[in-house]
């Protein structure tokens, strides 16, 4: 079979490996897509300190259909399509024990620390496999997993009905989180210094879009909310934000860091604590996909302006140089297995 691999940073090959033979609490799928997340592109040139080369096949974002499976307890057999949670835990931690999966001591990603899923196949945990709707094609459930992250953040921050939440960064994750955050009954404000990003959002149906470009951030909230937000989703990972993301919210309000800086950053904790805000960092998501498959199966996610480019995986290293040189151009890219 075909998989996508990195063999070491910047060396990327279309291999002809052994299919892999089913495991006992496993299923046999055939993948049919997967979707290029940032930390595939940050794989690639090295400059993602969780990865454990070689890769053998590159992608966390996968759907395809079972082939394979055992007698088990979620009703699943060959021919049903899923959607691959990514997130190993290793079910014996005190985080497992608290049902916080995603924060498990000796957690595993797909396509980070254990092998991935631009495969033709993967051998993969029952429990961690999830059916969606049949109203959902595959290549629309490739936005299941990326939409669990703004999910997750928007738990942490605890979005209520009603509530306004600025989220920093209208990327994949950023504009995504902001459908979530509409879904809730919440009001987005979503600022980037991109404005096509900005517009697109606006397409997707986010009415509050700001260019931080453009005038004073803190100014358009007040406009916007009368105050300030009651929380805060961060998904750009960038020092020059999160110095001064305490201006972004009122007092006791809430922010969820998403992404990830490129090291050390500064926070103004005495405005922190004068403001008493909960800081809340946001790792992978916990029981969502059910949610987001359930919100792209409702239509609230408009994932035909989202998926910008479907590619061929021949074809992937050369889209992933391309995003890598030209990132601005593009929202999500599909792998075709």
């Amino acid at each position: 079979m075909r998989s996508l691999r990195i063999l070491q940073p910047s060396q990327m090959e279309l291999s002809e490996v052994e299919e892999p033979k089913l495991l006992e609490n496993h299923a046999k799928v055939k993948m049919e897509y997967c979707g290029i997340c940032g930390s595939d592109l940050t794989a690639y040139t090295g400059k993602n300190p969780t990865v454990r080369y070689p890769i053998e096949g590159i992608g966390h974002e996968g759907v395809g259909v079972i082939t394979e499976i055992g007698e088990n307890d979620r009703n699943l057999k060959v021919g049903d399509y899923v959607a691959l949670e990514p997130y190993i835990p290793c079910l014996k931690c005190h985080s497992c024990a608290e049902e916080r999966y995603n924060n498990c001591t000796d957690i595993r990603v797909a396509g980070v620390h254990t092998d991935g899923m631009m495969s033709d196949y993967v051998v993969f945990p029952i429990h961690l496999l999830h059916k969606f709707p049949d109203n959902l094609s595959p290549l629309e459930a490739s936005l299941i997993e990326p939409l669990t992250i703004g999910l997750h953040a928007m738990t942490r921050a605890r979005v209520s009905e009603g509530e306004y939440c600025v989220i920093t960064g209208a990327g994949p994750i950023g504009l995504l989180a902001a459908l979530g955050v509409k879904s809730k009954g919440a009001t987005p404000i979503l600022i980037d210094i991109v404005d096509d990003r900005l517009k697109l959002a606006q397409e997707c149906g986010i009415e509050h879009v700001f260019n931080s470009t453009s005038g004073d951030v803190p100014e358009y909230l007040h406009k916007v909310t009368g105050n300030l937000p009651h929380a805060m989703i961060e998904c750009t990972g960038s020092p020059a934000i999160l110095e001064i993301m305490h201006d972004y919210v009122r007092n006791g309000g809430r922010i969820a860091l998403v992404g990830w800086p490129k090291g050390p950053v500064t926070i103004n904790t005495i405005r922190c604590i004068q403001k008493e805000l909960d800081i809340l960092p946001s790792r992978n998501s916990n029981k969502q996909f059910p949610i987001a498959a359930s919100l792209i199966a409702e239509g609230k996610i408009p994932v035909d302006k989202i998926i910008t480019k479907v590619v061929n995986v021949e074809d992937a290293e050369a889209v992933i140089l391309d995003m890598i040189a030209n990132n601005k151009n593009y929202m999500k890219v599909v792998v075709k297995m």
